[in-house]
């Protein structure tokens, strides 16, 4: 049932809208998730991209379509003008115009090719978008998780502290009474001053892990988050039992990351492909103007009436940037190797990830299973000490503080393995392309 909810929690990174606020400093990972989705400035870098893309695509498209003037115009000429034999007059004369005008410059290839090309670079970004959300889910949970590792670590060196000091206050007696040597008070006053030490080292580590969820959420500075400690429990969201071939596998098939590499170098060979096919695709020049003339000799401004003109050109650019132009086609082609090598780096760094991910949720997994055993010997070990010394009477010092720092360190070990395993199947999960899915 946790597993379930920790993975609905999940797709709140994918549905998050508004910005969101948090009602008080108890949160649990469900509202980790949440706030990071709403807030995070990764995700929202990357929704900018996004936009930005989107925005250059749609421009690539309206460069198919013409565009239309409206306005007039006023043209005046007065001294010596040569006729067409070569004569040479006086001459004074204007005209004006008032219309609608239709103009276009389209070369067709292109304007092909980019918006081919646009299009893919649209789409890496949408795959920037996920790979953000994936990223921001890890950084989040595993900061989360560190704050609960933090908070657990204070609760087990003050519980440490009760047990230390409860037995100190009997050596006090005893040594007042005269039954018990000062010596053995002093070791358990030691004992007691070690875990002041600790608790003050722990409520630094609460409020700095604190600090960093807060700064990761966008929250107000000198918030003290309170994470639920009951989430501090070995968690699986991947099964890393399966082959490793299948592990790999799957997540090269859903790696963001993966995805928008290639939609780049799909790109990059669309851009290289039109260096060499678009000049082939002619140039259209296209001008239209529809309205009224008027003007004649000197200042005279009658004669107004309606006129139509247009023109039409076909062309093929020849040289740098048209035809024949080997050098654009080799910087085109260049750009494309590299991409294809950015999209093999990339292949083998998610396989390298899903490797280190599979053998360290393995590891701890183990660790996990003997740190267990090993904190079940420390409690009951301690337990036998303090009845063997209720029994005897004040006696076994040495033996009653070292079990009490075997108890201690047994704690503390299990509640860090729980942390790392928890953290290691966050990346996992991200290395698996599954985070926020």
């Amino acid at each position: 049932m946790r597993c379930i909810l920790i993975s609905l929690s999940f797709v709140a990174l994918v549905q998050a809208g508004e910005p969101a606020a948090l009602q008080s400093n108890d949160i649990n990972l469900a509202a980790v998730l949440r706030l990071a989705g709403a807030n995070h400035l990764d995700i929202e870098a990357a929704c900018v991209s996004l936009q930005t893309a989107r925005a250059q695509y749609a421009d690539t498209r309206r460069k198919f379509f013409p565009w239309l003037t409206v306005g007039t115009s006023y043209h005046r000429t007065a001294g010596n003008l040569q006729d067409i034999p070569g004569n040479v007059t006086e001459e004074s004369k204007n005209n004006y115009q008032a219309g609608l005008g239709v103009a276009a410059e389209l070369r067709i290839g292109e304007v092909i090719y980019q918006n081919l090309a646009a299009k893919q670079r649209a789409k890496a970004a949408e795959h920037d978008v996920d790979a953000a959300r994936n990223q921001t889910m890890a950084q989040v949970t595993q900061a989360y998780f560190r704050l609960l590792r933090a908070q657990a670590s204070l609760q087990v060196s003050q519980q440490s502290r009760v047990l230390a000091g409860d037995y100190e206050t009997q050596l006090s007696a005893a040594v007042k009474a005269g039954v018990a040597f000062e010596a053995d008070q002093l070791r358990a006053q030691v004992q007691t001053f070690r875990h002041d030490l600790m608790i003050r080292k722990t409520q630094e580590d609460v409020e700095t892990a604190s600090a960093k969820l807060c700064e990761l959420l966008r929250l107000p500075n000198g918030v003290n988050l309170r994470g639920d400690t009951g989430e501090l429990t070995p968690l699986t969201y991947v099964s890393a039992n399966d082959s490793m071939t299948s592990l790999v596998t799957t997540a090269l098939n859903r790696r963001p990351e993966l995805r928008s590499r290639e939609a780049m170098l799909a790109a990059a060979r669309t851009d290289a492909e039109g260096t060499r096919k678009a000049p082939w695709y002619p140039d259209v020049t296209m001008r239209g103007f529809v309205g009224g003339l008027g003007g004649g000799f000197n200042s005279h401004t009658g004669n107004f009436d309606d006129v139509a003109d247009g023109v039409i050109g076909i062309g093929w650019r020849v040289g740098p940037g048209g035809l024949f132009d080997s050098r654009r086609s080799a910087t085109a082609d260049s750009l494309a190797d590299q991409e294809t090598v950015l999209v093999e780096k990339t292949r083998q760094r998610i396989t390298r990830e899903v490797l280190e991910s599979v053998a360290a949720v393995r590891s701890l997994c183990d660790r996990i299973a003997i740190a267990e055993k090993l904190l079940g010997a420390a409690e009951k070990a301690y337990a036998l000490t303090r009845a063997r010394a209720a029994k005897q009477g004040i006696g076994g010092v040495l033996e009653t503080l070292r079990s009490e720092e075997d108890l201690s360190f047994a704690r503390l070990a299990y509640f860090d393995l729980v942390t790392e395993s928890n953290i290691a199947q966050t990346k996992l999960r991200v290395a698996m392309g599954l985070g926020g899915k």
